[in-house]
C-alpha cells in the first residue's frame, strides 16, 4: 500500500489541510521503518467513512518536510499516528492531538480519538489552568511502567509520571493501581509529590510490613520504605539451620517485628513476628497516595537489582498477569555491566603498562641484552593478556546485549499480556454492559464535552442482552460504542452511524415504527460498515428523552 504523502509538495498540501478549518477530524498514520503500517488503514477508512479524513505519510523525506511545516511536537513518523481535531487551526497545540505509538495503542484507540473529536470546538470549553493540584484514582501502568493512567475526580484521564520522584523511587512503588493519588497537574500530566520518610512511625516492638528485595541462603534484604533497607540473617527469619532462600523470595511482603537500638537504629525479625498483632500501616510514598505495601497485594521489588532469577510468570495461574518487573534491569544485567566496567578498567591499566614498557624498550638500547630481552618478553605477555581481555570484554558485551534484548522482549510480552487482559473481555450481562457503557463514555468524551454529550437516562430492553450472544469481542466493543453514541445523542452528528427512524416496511412512504404502549420512537444506527451482515443497533427514544436499548441485529433484520 503506497502512502498518500510521499513528496515535499504533498506534505505542504497536507500541512495546509491540517491547519485549516475542517468539518471532520483528520487521522494521520505514518509508515514504520519497514514501509508497512502498524495500524489497520483499511479498517480506519471503513469505520470512519464520513466521520474523519484519513491520510498516510511516508517516514523519511516527506515526514521530515511535514515536521518543518507543523507546530512543535505535532509531527508523525516511524509508525506512529495521531488525530487532529476539526478546529486544530484555532489552537494548534500538541496536547489536543494525542500521539499514538503502535507499541502501546491499536486501531481502536485511533477510532475512539476520531469519534471523540467529532464536533469538538475549543470555544465551548472553559479554559483550564496550566498547573493545579488534582486528585484521582490510579488505573494501570504502561510504557515499561514508567507512566500510569489516572482518572481524576472530574472524570478526566491523565498520565502520571515520576518527574518529581527521586531516582531510587520507581513509579510502581509510589502508586498503587485502584488507589488514590494527588499531584501537580500541568496540561495532561500528573506529577505525584514524594513524602519524607518518617522513621518514628516504626516504634520499638511494633509490627510492620516489609518488602523482600534480595535473598541468599544466609540473609535477606527487606525494605520498610524504598529508602530504609534492613538485612535479616538466618536467625531473624527461621532459625540458624534453615536457608533463608527456602523461606523468603524476592517480591514477598512479610510481617516483621521492629526493634529500636540505643542509637535508634532499626533491626527487624521475621521469626518473632506475631500474625495476630496489629500492624503499623506501611507509609505512603507520595502525597495523597495509598500505603505502598499491603498484605496479600502483589508487589514489584523497589531496588533496581532486586529481581527473582526466574520468570515471574513461572508459577502464575493460567491467564494471570505477572507483577510488573520488566522496567528495571535484571540481576544478570547488573552483574554483566559490572564485569564490563571491571574489564574496561583492567584494559586501560594494561594499555598504560604496555605503553610504558614499549617506551622503555624503545629507549633500552643502552640497557644490557638480558634486561632488554626480559622487557621484550614481558611486553609480549602483556600484549597477549590484553588480547585475551579484549576477547573477554567482547564476550561480556555480547551477553549484555543478549540480556538487554531478552529483558525488552519480556517487557513487550508483559505489556501484551496486560493489554489482552484489559481488552479481551466485555462481560455481556446487564451489570457488565452498564459498566462498559460508563467506561467507554468516560474514555471517549473529553471533560469539556460532557455537558454537551451527557450520559442520559437509559434502560436495557428485555431482548437486548440476549441479542449480544452472537457477537465476538470486537463486535461487542463496537456495539458498546454505538450504544454510547445513542445514549448521548452524538449519533445524530456522526455520518457513519447512518441514523434513521425505523419504518414499518421497506418503502419510503411506509409509516415510522411507534410503540403503542408509550409512543416511543424506534431508531436504527449502524455499528459496522462494509461487512457481511453488518450489525445495527435498534433503540427506542421515549418521551422525555430517555433511551431504551432494544436489540443488536443483522443488516437485514428490520424488527424493532
Amino acid at each position: 500500500m503506497t502512502a498518500d504523502v510521499t513528496t515535499a509538495q504533498l506534505a505542504e498540501a497536507l500541512a495546509t489541510r491540517i491547519l485549516m478549518p475542517r468539518k471532520h477530524p483528520l487521522v494521520l498514520v505514518s509508515t514504520a521503518s519497514d514501509g508497512h503500517y502498524a495500524f489497520d488503514i483499511a479498517r480506519l477508512r471503513a469505520e470512519l467513512d464520513g466521520v474523519a479524513e484519513i491520510f498516510t505519510v511516508e517516514t523519511g523525506h516527506a515526514s521530515k518536510h511535514l515536521e518543518q511545516l507543523l507546530p512543535p511536537k505535532t509531527q508523525v513518523f516511524n509508525g506512529a499516528a495521531r488525530v487532529y481535531p476539526p478546529d486544530f487551526d484555532t489552537a494548534p497545540d500538541w496536547h489536543r492531538s494525542h500521539l499514538r505509538f503502535p507499541e502501546h495503542s491499536d486501531t481502536t484507540d485511533l477510532i475512539d480519538d476520531a469519534l471523540a473529536q467529532t464536533g469538538r470546538r475549543t470555544v465551548e470549553s472553559a479554559p483550564v489552568p496550566r498547573a493545579q493540584r488534582a486528585t484521582g484514582i490510579v488505573q494501570r501502568f504502561f510504557d515499561d511502567d514508567t507512566r500510569a493512567i489516572v482518572t481524576l475526580d472530574d472524570g478526566m484521564m491523565v498520565t502520571a509520571t515520576a518527574a518529581l520522584l527521586p531516582p531510587d523511587m520507581p513509579l510502581t512503588a509510589a502508586l498503587v493501581a485502584g488507589e488514590p493519588v494527588t499531584g501537580i497537574l500541568e496540561d495532561l500530566e500528573l506529577r505525584p509529590e514524594p513524602l519524607d520518610v518518617d522513621l518514628d512511625a516504626f516504634a520499638d516492638g511494633t509490627h510492620a510490613l516489609a518488602l523482600v528485595v534480595k535473598v541468599t541462603e544466609l540473609r535477606a534484604t527487606v525494605q520498610l520504605h524504598p529508602r530504609v533497607s534492613v538485612v535479616l540473617r538466618r536467625r531473624d527469619v527461621a532459625g540458624d539451620d534453615v536457608p533463608v532462600s527456602d523461606v523468603l523470595h524476592v517480591g514477598d511482603v512479610i510481617r516483621v517485628r521492629v526493634r529500636r537500638g540505643p542509637g535508634h537504629e532499626i533491626t527487624l525479625s521475621h521469626a518473632d513476628a506475631d500474625a495476630d498483632e496489629p500492624l503499623t500501616s506501611a507509609p505512603a510514598l507520595v502525597v495523597g497516595g495509598a500505603p505502598w505495601l499491603a498484605e496479600g497485594r502483589a508487589h514489584t521489588a523497589a531496588e533496581s537489582d532486586a529481581r527473582p532469577e526466574t520468570s515471574p510468570a513461572t508459577d502464575a495461574a493460567p491467564g494471570a498477569v505477572a507483577p510488573a518487573a520488566a522496567s528495571a534491569p535484571a540481576p544478570g544485567d547488573h552483574a554483566t555491566r559490572h564485569d564490563v566496567a571491571a574489564l574496561a578498567h583492567e584494559i586501560a591499566a594494561l594499555r598504560s603498562d604496555l605503553l610504558a614498557l614499549t617506551n622503555l624498550v624503545a629507549r633500552g638500547g643502552r640497557a644490557d641484552d638480558g634486561e632488554a630481552a626480559r622487557l621484550r618478553a614481558e611486553n609480549e605477555q602483556l600484549r597477549a593478556k590484553l588480547a585475551d581481555e579484549r576477547a573477554a570484554r567482547a564476550d561480556v558485551e555480547t551477553k549484555l546485549a543478549e540480556a538487554t534484548q531478552d529483558r525488552r522482549e519480556a517487557g513487550r510480552a508483559l505489556r501484551d499480556a496486560r493489554r489482552a487482559a484489559e481488552r479481551s473481555h466485555v462481560d455481556a450481562t446487564a451489570d457488565g454492559i452498564r459498566l462498559e457503557i460508563e467506561r467507554t463514555w468516560g474514555n471517549r468524551t473529553a471533560a469539556g464535552e460532557r455537558t454537551r454529550w451527557p450520559l442520559r437516562e437509559y434502560a436495557l430492553g428485555s431482548g437486548f442482552i440476549d441479542s449480544l450472544g452472537a457477537l465476538d469481542e470486537a463486535q461487542l466493543s463496537k456495539a458498546v460504542r454505538a450504544c454510547v453514541d445513542a445514549i448521548t445523542g452524538r449519533d445524530r452528528e456522526i455520518p457513519a452511524r447512518e441514523l434513521h427512524r425505523l419504518r414499518t416496511g421497506e418503502g419510503g412512504d411506509d409509516p415510522y415504527v411507534v410503540r403503542d404502549a408509550d409512543g416511543a420512537k424506534c431508531w436504527r444506527s449502524s455499528i459496522e460498515q462494509n461487512a457481511p451482515g453488518a450489525r445495527r443497533l435498534h433503540y427506542w427514544e421515549l418521551r422525555g428523552g430517555a433511551i431504551e436499548l432494544s436489540r443488536i441485529v443483522h443488516h437485514d433484520d428490520t424488527r424493532p
